[in-house]
């Protein structure tokens, strides 16, 4: 949330899915988290799910992933 705001990210309930369900075995043996980087953008096309034909991602979101993942490496480190 440091990175892009509260009202930038969904902690909610309502958010369900089966995306990392492999994920927790992982966890058992390493630590580690699991985040999703909302890549959809209607404007550039990038409107279609992860498994179509179809997919392609909004770049525009990468950079907010690496910020994501510096700031915790960083705290991990320190």
């Amino acid at each position: 949330m440091e990175i892009v705001g509260p009202d930038q990210v969904r902690t909610d309930p309502g958010v369900r899915t089966m995306a990392a369900e492999d994920f927790g075995e992982i966890l058992q043996r390493v630590p580690g988290c699991y985040f999703f980087v909302g890549a959809r953008n209607a404007a550039s096309g990038a409107i279609h799910p992860h498994h179509s034909p179809h997919f392609n991602l909004c770049e525009d979101a990468l950079p907010v992933a690496v910020r994501v993942l510096e700031r915790a490496a960083r705290r991990v480190l320190s």
